[in-house]
């Protein structure tokens, strides 16, 4: 295989998980507002979570084929595994997305729901900020944009761990297997964050060839 044909290979293949990416943060997007305003269907999320499914076996057999094929060096290589990387961790997100979505279902099924806290709100729009931003960041090839996208991943923790404390007090007076659903819902967005994290920490392994993930958040050097 010549360079040009692993080039526009490897920039197809790219194209490809950002089409990924754009479909799971739709599927993400239509999860919750099925949690906070009952609109849609949990079905929806379960038919794009299998094309996204797909859709990730598919680019994995390519990463792998261009690995044999063309045995990449330096930054082919480092955007090669970055790819598979992001790939699985963008499947991950769907995954939590449906989960959202089968929670929201159950807790609209519930006699005695509580009201939904506004963090939640506020942790689903952070979270895929942070999953736009990390697939931004790829695009132009930018470390400092993917570690500005770590650097809010303790806002949503902080979050989730508000809408934990209020659904307690609230399983006193309302049904606790509703309060359950709602913290679940919360959980999953505190785990797309951290995918998206992953997707950052990924990023600037592949600008930078350094790897900062289990590091901690990035220090701020006041520039």
């Amino acid at each position: 295989m010549s360079h040009k044909v692993f080039a526009e290979r490897l920039e197809g293949l790219e194209g490809r998980l950002l089409e990924m990416s754009h479909s799971v943060q739709t599927l993400v997007e239509d999860a919750v507002r099925f949690a906070l305003t009952s609109e849609g269907r949990v079905e929806s999320s379960l038919e794009a979570d299998t094309r996204i499914d797909s859709e990730e076996v598919g680019i994995e057999e390519e990463c792998i084929e261009l690995l044999a094929l063309h045995q990449p060096m330096a930054s082919d290589l480092r955007l090669l595994l970055t790819i598979l990387k992001i790939n699985s961790d963008l499947e991950r997100i769907g995954d939590h997305g449906v989960n959202i979505a089968e929670a929201a279902a159950r807790l609209q099924r519930s006699s005695q729901p509580p009201a939904m806290p506004p963090e939640v709100e506020e942790m689903s729009r952070i979270a895929l900020e942070m999953l736009r931003d990390a697939m931004d960041a790829l695009v132009h090839r930018n470390a400092a944009e993917a570690q500005a996208v770590r650097a809010r991943d303790d806002h949503v923790d902080a979050l989730h761990e508000s809408v934990f404390r209020v659904m307690l007090t609230h399983m006193l007076e309302a049904n606790i297997s509703a309060c359950l659903q709602v913290i679940l819902i919360g959980r999953n967005l505190e785990r797309i964050a951290d995918l998206a994290t992953n997707i950052a920490e990924d990023v600037v392994f592949m600008v930078e060839g350094i790897t900062v993930r289990h590091a901690g958040a990035p220090e701020d050097t006041g520039a």
